[in-house]
């Protein structure tokens, strides 16, 4: 599958082809089509540090709105490549030299400087404890020390230990470069974040609560001519109304098509389906609050009695797979191929549950039944497997997420797990990790599991940070689970036979130069 990130001859030669393609701009931009794309959510908060925009759904949207100093060619073996910066030199354990691309434009015409992103990763915004971003910017950042201003094009990036991902880390969550005085002219955050100004392909220009996000191309995009006019991402809860949608001619692609619907939508020849396997985890996230799951052995009770093999086999025609653990063979050194896939054992779980004292308590399993593929096809299987094995589970389906994360009466709920640089802590650290969302939240906290995380953070030693990945994987997966994998987040997209497109291996919708065309 075609990743549709810029490879590094496509990054280093834009610049060589932006002035022709700049003076074909006006008659260009008249010819260029617009899409709509149609999602199962739309989140306005359109700042990548707002807490909100931590959903999958939401990235989707920034990755057009956004540039980050690098990215990840998945064609040259995951590796990093230039972006918004040309080149990051180390200059000792903790302090490495960012130099910036110069003639970069901002969505308002203004350059981008070494000030911004400064700006981005300071204090006001995002280090201080009381600013916006913190929450977020602690998940994947909080290595960053200071970023110090050398010259127009040249920041001082120093960290508070040694950062063996220092490179993979500026193409991963929260790093788009922002406009200062942009951020600065705006009444507040949440007024920011619904109106940002960036240096992505393209620009917001409408947007409204549960309904739509309108974006318009960025015509001075340092990486050439945006292919499109304009994006429209819509807002359409029911995978059947995206379906008709896309059938009247009203949508041109849609997202989290499930796989019973794959045949259905590829009938017509105006329509294919594109997506797949991918680098984000599927899970369950369990509150070990709740007076049942507060037991280690119920959990694993819960974890053994699934059989996620007749889930892949049932409901997603085995078109996606099960990771062994919270792991991906694009992590290289530290992946465990030995490590074996989650075990299905019904007698061990009945054991467990025994030895447990379970007695028939319901635990409450909450969903909003349409986010995911499938996902309310696999919460009924679920069920019927987690009954198999006497256990007692409700489902209670929500209205949003805010509904599945209130801690007033939770048990578990559906989840997932991005990885968006081949590392465990872009996934398994960020998400489970003690900043990270679930232990911030309240679901669960392990001090071994923590000390741990803290020299896969920091260790040079490629053996130690192996080791150390391994071992939690031990305590996540088997010995005090706070959840489970699964299988892979599968993505499928439905589209119209002439877009020539495909979704990122990490499962964004990148509309780059490049990445889309028409036949």
């Amino acid at each position: 599958m075609a990743s549709g990130f810029i490879t590094r001859r496509g990054v280093l030669g834009a610049g060589a082809a932006l002035p022709l393609i700049m003076k074909m701009g006006p008659a260009l931009a008249q010819e260029r089509p617009s899409i709509t794309v149609a999602m199962q959510e739309i989140r306005t908060e359109m700042d990548p540090l707002h807490p909100r925009a931590i959903a999958l759904t939401a990235f989707r949207v920034l990755e057009s709105i956004y540039d980050k100093p690098l990215r990840i060619d998945y064609d040259a073996g995951g590796e990093p490549v230039p972006a918004l910066a040309e080149r990051i030199e180390q200059v000792d354990d903790t302090t490495h030299l960012m130099t910036l691309r110069r003639g970069v434009l901002f969505h308002d015409g203004s350059e981008m400087r070494a000030e911004d992103v400064a700006f981005t990763f300071g204090s006001e915004r995002m280090r201080n404890e009381d600013a916006p971003g913190y929450g977020v910017g602690q998940q994947s950042l909080a290595l960053i020390s200071d970023v110090e201003v050398v010259d127009d094009y040249t920041v001082r990036i120093t960290t508070s230990a040694p950062d063996p991902i220092f490179q993979r880390r500026w193409a991963g969550v929260g790093t788009g470069i922002i406009s200062r005085a942009a951020y600065e002219a705006a009444d507040d955050f949440e007024t920011w974040a619904r109106n940002p100004i960036a240096a992505g392909p393209y620009k917001v220009v409408d947007m409204r609560e549960n309904d739509f996000i309108l974006l318009e191309a960025h015509d001075d995009y340092w990486g050439g001519m945006p292919p499109l006019q304009s994006i429209r991402f819509q807002m359409v809860s029911e995978l059947s109304a995206r379906i008709a949608g896309l059938r009247a001619g009203d949508f041109d692609i849609i997202t989290t098509v499930s796989p019973d619907q794959i045949e259905t939508i590829e009938a017509n020849a105006g329509f294919d389906v594109v997506g797949g396997d991918n680098m984000h985890f599927r899970t369950l996230a369990y509150d070990v609050n709740h007076p049942v799951l507060a037991d280690p052995r119920v959990r694993q009770a819960m974890n053994l009695a699934i059989d996620r093999e007749l889930i892949v086999e049932s409901l997603w025609s085995n078109r996606i797979s099960i990771p062994r653990c919270h792991q991906n063979p694009g992590y290289g050194p530290l992946y465990d191929a030995s490590r074996a896939i989650p075990a299905y054992d019904p007698d061990r779980a009945r054991q467990l549950l025994q030895e447990a004292g379970y007695s028939g308590e319901l635990i409450p399993f909450r969903t909003v039944g349409s986010f995911y593929t499938a996902e309310l096809a696999t919460t009924q299987v679920l069920v019927e497997m987690w009954r198999a094995v006497g256990l007692n589970i409700e489902i209670q389906v929500k209205e949003n997420w805010g509904q599945v994360l209130d801690p007033v009466g939770r048990g578990f709920n559906n989840s997932s797990d991005g990885t968006y640089y081949p590392d465990p802590l872009a996934s398994l650290w960020t998400r489970w990790g003690e900043t990270g969302a679930f232990q911030s939240r309240g679901y669960w906290s392990n001090e071994e599991f923590n000390q741990l995380g803290k020299t896969l953070v920091s260790s040079t030693d490629q053996q130690e940070r192996r080791d150390a990945f391994q071992r939690m994987l031990d305590i996540w997966c088997n010995e005090d689970p706070p959840g489970t994998v699964l299988h892979s987040l599968g993505e499928f997209f439905g589209k119209r036979a002439d877009i020539i497109w495909e979704p990122t291996q990490t499962a964004l919708l990148d509309f780059r130069p490049g990445a889309i065309s028409f036949s």
